[in-house]
């Protein structure tokens, strides 16, 4: 605004140290909320021992999705994960099929440990006032840290497994157990596309499994796509259920929402040509995106 010329470098040092005093200031602020919830859940609990009253009226939907981003790391081989949350809550009836949309929401973002996203996202909840909704639902892939932040933060909500990163664990099998474009081996993969299909949709997870375990070859090598879907139909079991059912309930099934998210808040900015990142150069980034689309979106919500 003063005419003054700065480097691209001066300009990358300045964003980071605003995005780091931002992100920290974001944690601060997210315990801070959790400690007062914890205490006025206290004082509230005394009042209606002595004073009972009228609670405020929480929103009838509570939406949590979790979800990880990958970007070229400086520091670790392979890349790092940063981790994506996204609440929402006041659904809205949209088009003449019955499909919703969510008014009020939240982005998180941080390469920091997956404590820190659910805390982010407790608090998050809290700002919505949706803590206490009758209707609560987690999405994830499946990961280890999905799981042990939702059990944490939010243990009554119904926990889906995203459907379509299900449904791709079982193509991938069939399509490696059974490879090429020949009419014969597609017909035979749409075979078990039909017996599968509708087995999971229904909830029936063990039946699914026996039956791609009967697929296993009697020589030869396994594919490794095969062991993967076994394992993760074994191991994901909590987190899978009656889709079509949860689908009736109006229950989200697939977590394209914060998919979304990631590619907004991470990739758009983060994965450009030849870029590599700090952990804390990265989290810094995130906060200040996150803060702008939190912003964008309430002026466009009001």
């Amino acid at each position: 605004l003063s005419g003054v010329a700065l480097s691209d470098e001066r300009l990358r040092q300045i964003t980071n140290e605003q995005g780091q005093t931002l992100a920290k200031a974001q944690r601060e602020q997210a315990e801070q909320v959790l400690k007062e919830a914890v205490s006025m859940g206290q004082i509230r609990a005394q009042r209606e021992q002595s004073f009972p009253a009228p609670k405020p009226i929480p929103p009838e939907w509570l939406q949590v999705g979790l979800d990880g981003g990958w970007v070229s790391s400086r520091e670790q081989k392979g890349g790092m994960e940063g981790k994506i949350g996204v609440v929402a809550s006041h659904l809205e009836p949209v088009g003449k099929h019955g499909r919703q949309r969510l008014r009020r929401r939240r982005y998180i973002a941080t390469f920091g440990p997956a404590e820190e996203v659910g805390l982010l996202t407790y608090a998050a909840a809290c700002e919505l006032g949706a803590t206490e909704a009758p209707q609560q639902v987690v999405l994830g892939d499946g990961a280890d840290w999905i799981k042990t932040q939702a059990d944490l933060h939010f243990p009554d909500a119904v926990k889906i497994l995203d459907w379509p990163h299900l449904w791709r664990k079982i193509q991938n099998a069939v399509r490696a157990l059974q490879p090429g474009k020949h009419a014969a081996r597609r017909a035979w993969r749409k075979a078990q596309y039909e017996v599968l299909l509708p087995l999971l949709g229904a909830g029936e997870r063990l039946g699914a499994l026996q039956h791609l375990q009967r697929l296993r070859p009697s020589s030869g090598d396994v594919p490794p796509a095969w062991e993967d879907a076994i394992r993760y139909l074994e191991t994901q079991r909590d987190w899978m259920g009656n889709y079509e059912r949860w689908q009736e309930q109006g229950y989200p099934v697939g977590s394209g929402l914060v998919e979304r998210a990631v590619a907004l808040v991470i990739n758009v900015r983060m994965k450009k040509r030849g870029m590599r990142w700090k952990r804390t150069n990265a989290t810094a980034v995130v906060a200040l995106r996150v803060q702008r689309i939190n912003a964008d979106w309430e002026s466009a919500a009001a």
